[in-house]
C-alpha cells in the first residue's frame, strides 16, 4: 500500500495525515467489534418491531461485518496466517469429498478467528484494544441493567424467543409455548435455582445484547482473561476488567464463569514466565477428566443424566468414549454435536487439523509476559469452554473480541510509514 499526493498539490505533513488516518481506523475498528457483539440484538429488535428475521439475513449481516475488516487486513499480508488458511481449506475440502458433503459452516467458523486475529495483528495496539473492550463492557452492562430492572419493557423490544424461532434455532412445538419472551435458558428451572443472589434477582438470568445468558457468561470470562493478563503496574485496569467480569457473571448466573475465573485467578497468582506454557496441556487434561466422568456415568450415551454442570460434563465424556477412529479423523458419522465441544471439533475438523491449529497457537511470538499470560489464560478459557459447548467457541459475538485481543497483544502493528519505505526500496 502506498500513500501518494498529487504532483501539483502541497503535501500534508506526514504526521498529520498519519494521525488523521489512525483516528478513523481506530473508530472503525471499535465500531466493528461493537457490531460483532451487538448485531444479534439489533436483528432481534428488527424482528420484534419490524419484519421477521431469517437465518439468511443473519448470514448477510455477518458477511458485511467481515467485509468491513478488509481495510485492516490489506495493510499487511501475513504469510503464516495465509498459509494456515490455505491448509485448513485444503483439509476441509478433502473431508468434504470423503463425506460427500460440503460443510459451509466449518469454513465460516474458522474464518472468524483468522480474520480478527489478522486484524488485531495489523493494528497491534493494546491501548486501542483496551478502549474497544471497555466500550463493549459499557454497552453490555447498560443493556443488562435495563433488562434486569425493566424486563417487561426489554422483552417488548427484544422478543428473544420469537427471534430464535424465526431463525430456526428453536422449533415452535407445544413444549416451548410459554408466556416468557426470553431464551429457554433465560430462567433457571425449578429445582436448580439461581446460584448468585437468588433472593434478590429471582430465577431470571440476564442476557443483555447477547440474547442468551450463556454468552454473557462467556463474555464475563473474557473480561477476566484480559484483566488478569495485565501486569500489577496496571492495577486500575486489572480491577476494572475483573470487577466487570464478576458483575456480568452474577447477572448471567454463569456457573461456568465462576469455575473458570476461579481457576484463572489461581494461575495468575502461581504461574509466571515459561511456566505459563504449561497451559498447552489443559485441553488434554480436560479430555482425560471428561473421559473419566463418562466412564463412571450411567445411562445411554446420547442422554444427559441431569441438566446441570456436572451432568453436561458427564455427557461430554460419554460422547467422547463413543468415538471411533473414523470420527477422530473427521469422517462424518451423521451425528450432530451441539453442546459437546471436543466431539464437535474432531468430527468437523479432524483430530490432526485440531492438533495443527493448537501447535500454531503456541508458536505465536509473544513479546512480553503480559502477552504470554493472555495466551495462556485464553487457552484455559477455550479448553474449558469446549467441555460444555460446541458452538460458543466460534460465535462471532464473543470469538471476534477474543481473537482481536490475541492479535493486538502481539504488538506488531503494520505502520503505514514502514510500508511506504518498503515500497520505495523495492
Amino acid at each position: 500500500m502506498t500513500y501518494l499526493t498529487a504532483t501539483n498539490a502541497v503535501p500534508e505533513p506526514h504526521y498529520l495525515a498519519s494521525a488523521r488516518q489512525n483516528h478513523w481506523e481506530q473508530r472503525l475498528a471499535v465500531a466493528i467489534l461493537l457490531g460483532c457483539i451487538g448485531y444479534q440484538a439489533l436483528l432481534c429488535l428488527i424482528n420484534t418491531l419490524a419484519i421477521p428475521v431469517s437465518r439468511a439475513l443473519i448470514g448477510v449481516s455477518e458477511f458485511l461485518i467481515l467485509l468491513a475488516c478488509v481495510p485492516f487486513l490489506i495493510k499487511r499480508l501475513l504469510p503464516g496466517t495465509i498459509t494456515l488458511a490455505c491448509v485448513i481449506a485444503a483439509i476441509l475440502c478433502i473431508l468434504a469429498l470423503v463425506n460427500n458433503q460440503l460443510n459451509a459452516k466449518a469454513f465460516r467458523d474458522l474464518l472468524i478467528p483468522i480474520i480478527f486475529f489478522w486484524m488485531g495483528c495489523n493494528l497491534g495496539n493494546v491501548t486501542l484494544a483496551d478502549r474497544a473492550f471497555k466500550s463493549a463492557i459499557v454497552m453490555v452492562s447498560l443493556l443488562g441493567l435495563f433488562e434486569l430492572l425493566f424486563l417487561d419493557i426489554y422483552t417488548n423490544f427484544f422478543n428473544i424467543f420469537s427471534y430464535y424461532v424465526n431463525t430456526g434455532n428453536l422449533q415452535p412445538i407445544t413444549d416451548y409455548v410459554r408466556e416468557s419472551k426470553l431464551q429457554l435458558n433465560g430462567t433457571r428451572p425449578e429445582g436448580i435455582g439461581r446460584t448468585f443472589l437468588p433472593g434478590l434477582l429471582g430465577d431470571h438470568r440476564v442476557s443483555s445484547v447477547f440474547l442468551e445468558p450463556v454468552s454473557l457468561g462467556n463474555f464475563a470470562v473474557l473480561c477476566g482473561v484480559w484483566g488478569l493478563s495485565k501486569p500489577w503496574a496496571q492495577r486500575r485496569d486489572m480491577l476494572f476488567f475483573l470487577g466487570s467480569a464478576v458483575f456480568l457473571m452474577v447477572l448471567s448466573d454463569s456457573r461456568f464463569a465462576m469455575a473458570a475465573l476461579g481457576l484463572m485467578v489461581a494461575v495468575r497468582v502461581l504461574a509466571h514466565g515459561t511456566a505459563l506454557n504449561c497451559a498447552a496441556l489443559v485441553p488434554f487434561i480436560a479430555m482425560l477428566c471428561l473421559l473419566y466422568l463418562g466412564s463412571i456415568a450411567t445411562g445411554p450415551v446420547f442422554e444427559m443424566s441431569s441438566d446441570d454442570f456436572h451432568g453436561r460434563l458427564e455427557f461430554s465424556g460419554k460422547v467422547l468414549l463413543d468415538f471411533d477412529l473414523a470420527s477422530l479423523l473427521g469422517v462424518s458419522n451423521g451425528v450432530f454435536y451441539a453442546d459437546v465441544g471436543y466431539a464437535h471439533l474432531f468430527n468437523t475438523y479432524s483430530l490432526p487439523l485440531c492438533l495443527l491449529l493448537w501447535a500454531c497457537y503456541w508458536l505465536l511470538p509473544t513479546p512480553n509476559e503480559t502477552s504470554l499470560r493472555f495466551r495462556a489464560l485464553a487457552a484455559i478459557y477455550l479448553s474449558l469452554l469446549l467441555c460444555i459447548s460446541g458452538f460458543s467457541f466460534f460465535a462471532l459475538k464473543s470469538a471476534a473480541m477474543l481473537w482481536f485481543l490475541l492479535g493486538s497483544s502481539l504488538q506488531q502493528p503494520a505502520h503505514p510509514a514502514n510500508l511506504t519505505r518498503s515500497h520505495d526500496h523495492d
